[in-house]
């Protein structure tokens, strides 16, 4: 019998617009989060809980059933302090983990050079979406970055 460790795999989703995490995540037993989204309320019956205080968007079903599996985390309250609202300082933080200062390397960038120094793999980070993230910009670190996964493919023999 043979037994295979598996390693463990960072994915991180960036959604640029237009989610409203409230909304994805939701505070279903919290009646502050319903007199203050009257309009845009995701009703208890339109929720999958995942604990008493938490339940899931009933539209990101594969997500409730990976955290059932204990395969997602959700970290809530992610900010820094001092914020001084502006959103494109903010992103600027978020994306370089600089926040006294303009960074100029992506914290994804800097952790997938720490994980393959010598970039000997193209694979180690990945991006699928339209253009890199500033995230995962580090000069010398290659990132495999997929405009249209229809259009992608890896060979495996040549």
């Amino acid at each position: 019998m043979t037994t295979e460790t598996k390693e463990k795999t960072l994915v991180v989703i960036q959604l640029t617009g237009g989610n409203d995490f409230m909304n994805t995540i939701v505070p279903y037993n919290n009646e502050h989060y319903y007199d203050a989204r009257k309009k845009i309320v995701i009703g208890q019956n339109d929720v999958l809980p995942i604990n008493e205080t938490l339940a899931i968007n009933n539209n990101a079903r594969p997500l409730k059933r990976l955290f059932d599996e204990g395969k997602v985390a959700i970290v809530q309250g992610i900010g820094y302090p001092n914020s001084n609202r502006s959103h494109f300082r903010g992103m600027d933080i978020w994306h370089t983990c600089e926040p006294n200062r303009v960074g100029s390397e992506g914290w994804l960038g800097l952790a997938i050079k720490d994980l393959d120094p010598k970039s000997e793999n193209v694979l180690t980070g990945v991006n699928i979406g339209q253009g890199l993230p500033r995230a995962m910009s580090v000069a010398g670190v290659p990132i495999t970055s997929v405009g249209d996964l229809e259009g992608y493919g890896v060979m495996n023999k040549i």
